[in-house]
């Protein structure tokens, strides 16, 4: 008895060590309809409500996709294929569902960092790609961004997923209606998943890493369509991340506006009490 007790924080410390101790599923639906091409959407996470396809994971997470269309379906992993439609010459062997059918599903755990392409054998144009990035259930966050532009003074926080830090400050350009971040370290990670309130930058239409234009994924339909996340390809080398919006918060925002107001009717009045004082 002594021994197993012994023994115990021992396998706990082991757990923690491989970084699978707090492993978590997601799921994500196929919903009634998903077989139809023109259906407004093939996938809903669970937890997001993200129509894309698209989600990102630590080592250790899985992935359940669960049937609720009247169709068979299948969730067979693939090469990149860029804008074409996968087909069976881009499947890669990785992982495959094999036909599953209404009310059945199919759970993969992703062990290895990377990014994992999948569709449907059936219907190729359901198709997505789980991120594996490092540093598990950690979600950091920069406060009090643009805090001179926003109406309560306290800026905009951003949230993001990356082992390394992005600097709090945070260059906001209205005119170029850009954001630029900066990395504090080296990261091992092969994108950076950053969200932003749309509030502070509308529609990023363009990404810069390093000063080199860069492709990225783009999902608007966060926190009830109030921001946007983006998947930024990176390497050990990124420093910077410019990103351009169609607008960022405008260069006087309501307190800058009203401080610009308040500073307009002192002068006037001041300008008054000196006219009535020379004239005396």
């Amino acid at each position: 008895m002594k021994y197993a007790l012994g023994v115990l924080p021992l396998i706990a410390m082991l757990l923690v060590g491989s970084g699978f101790a707090f492993a978590e599923n997601y799921e994500i639906k196929i919903p009634s309809g998903a077989s139809d091409e023109n259906f407004t959407y093939f996938w809903s996470q669970k937890d997001t409500g993200v129509t894309t396809g698209i989600i990102t994971v630590h080592p250790g997470d899985s992935v359940t996709w669960s049937n609720a269309d009247t169709a068979f379906h299948t969730i067979t992993s693939i090469s990149p294929t860029g804008e074409r439609l996968p087909g069976p010459d881009d499947e890669n062997g990785l992982f495959d569902s094999g036909f599953f059918t209404a009310g059945k599903s199919f759970t993969h755990q992703f062990d290895d960092l990377g990014d994992f392409y999948y569709y449907c054998t059936l219907h190729p144009w359901m198709n997505g790609v789980v991120h594996v990035v490092l540093d598990p259930g950690s979600v950091k966050s920069i406060d009090g961004i643009a805090s001179g532009y926003s109406d309560n003074g306290l800026g905009f926080e951003v949230k993001y997923f990356l082992d390394a830090y992005l600097a709090n400050a945070v260059h906001v350009n209205p005119d170029e209606k850009t954001l630029t971040f900066t990395l504090t370290g080296e990261s091992n990670n092969e994108n950076l998943t950053i969200t932003l309130p749309n509030e502070l930058i509308d529609n990023p239409t363009t990404v810069w890493v390093n000063g080199d234009m860069v492709d990225f994924e783009s999902d608007s339909t966060i926190s009830d369509n109030t921001a946007t996340q983006l998947v930024i390809p990176i390497d050990t080398s990124t420093r910077e991340v410019k990103i351009m919006g169609s607008s960022v918060i405008p260069e006087f925002g309501g307190i800058a506006l009203l401080i610009l107001t308040v500073s307009i009717i002192s002068i006037i009045i001041f300008s008054k009490k000196t006219s009535l004082i020379a004239l005396r």
